[in-house]
């Protein structure tokens, strides 16, 4: 399995986007792009690979780095490959991005390939069970036409059911789409067009979406949504310590992905990692940090602290 992992992790992908450019690269270009690709803490683990000649993929000259790979090089799917996306499209979430006939199609070239693994052989025993409808055709619907105005710039009008069961009616700017793993749900985060509010960040769970309707409406550009975001975190991040056992760094940085985050690593066996949230992500985030046990140390803020220490005394009592 360890060509699998090899092919398909972030640094692979990585890798593979700096050699086929062809062109020279400075170290500095060369972290611009590994952070533009992937994420910060790429940087701990491939920079030591590429600047000591461990990964004997560039030729080194002043300080220029040039790819030993031709433009012409070419790799073939292999049979694994062809496994794993055998095995992807088992999956129904694959519903979301294709139309049923490219589906069908699909499923028709790989029909003789066996799978890696099936959705039945996976038990996710810190998951709500309530997840999206993925095979509800509205459902899919209104993911694909917000998939399609959030590439369009374009405004949508959505009839939206609250938590406590109200309907509203509002029209927004979608932004982005995000996906919990802890909750196996999609959500929007779209600016709501209003004449007199500044921009806000709004999260919509899609499955509380009763109608998406495209509107004769675009903008010129997306609004910074992580600026938004970034103007709404605490004064404070969370200040963790990450132990490595268990593979726990790659764990934590998987589940943290779509938090900003600064990571850096203290020893061997140590990782430090702060991360930025507001008042909307932190029960999620107190979630995923519990689920790490004693992987992960939080030294800080007190905020968050003493949420966590309320939630494990709530955990205490309800134990028998």
């Amino acid at each position: 399995m360890n060509l699998f992992s090899d092919i398909y992790n972030c640094y692979y992908q990585i890798m593979k986007s700096i050699l086929k450019q062809q062109t020279a690269l400075t170290l500095p270009e060369l972290r611009t792009h590994i952070t533009q690709t992937g994420y910060e803490e790429s940087l701990l683990y491939l920079i030591p690979k590429l600047t000591t000649g461990e990964w004997d993929l560039f030729k080194q000259e002043d300080g220029i780095y040039l790819s030993k790979i031709s433009k012409e090089f070419y790799v073939p799917l292999t049979l694994l490959q062809k496994s794993y996306i055998k095995s992807i499209l088992q999956d129904e979430r694959i519903h979301l991005f294709f139309s049923h006939e490219e589906y069908v199609r699909l499923d028709e070239i790989f029909s003789d390939i066996p799978t890696l693994w099936n959705p039945d052989d996976f038990y996710y025993y810190d998951r709500f069970s309530n997840k999206d409808p993925y095979n509800n055709p509205d459902y899919q619907r209104h993911f694909r036409t917000l998939v399609s105005a959030i590439c369009d710039k374009q405004y949508v009008d959505i009839s939206y059911e609250s938590g406590a069961g109200h309907r509203v009616h509002h029209h927004y700017l979608p932004c982005r789409l995000e996906y919990s793993i802890k909750n196996d749900k999609f959500r929007l985060l779209g600016i709501e067009k209003s004449k007199h509010q500044k921009d806000r960040v709004e999260i919509l769970n899609l499955d509380r979406m009763k109608d998406v309707e495209l509107l004769p409406l675009t903008a010129s550009r997306l609004p910074d949504i992580n600026q938004i975001i970034r103007s709404s975190y605490y004064k404070e991040p969370v200040h963790l310590l990450i132990h490595t056992e268990r593979n726990a760094l790659e764990r934590t940085m998987l589940q943290f992905a779509n938090y900003e985050k600064n990571t850096r690593k203290v020893d061997d066996h140590t990782y430090e990692c702060c991360i930025y949230y507001n008042q909307k992500m932190e029960t999620e985030l107190l979630i995923e940090v519990l689920s790490f046990g004693p992987m992960i140390e939080v030294l800080g803020n007190e905020r968050f602290l003493e949420q966590l220490k309320e939630r494990l005394r709530k955990q205490k009592r309800l134990s028998p």
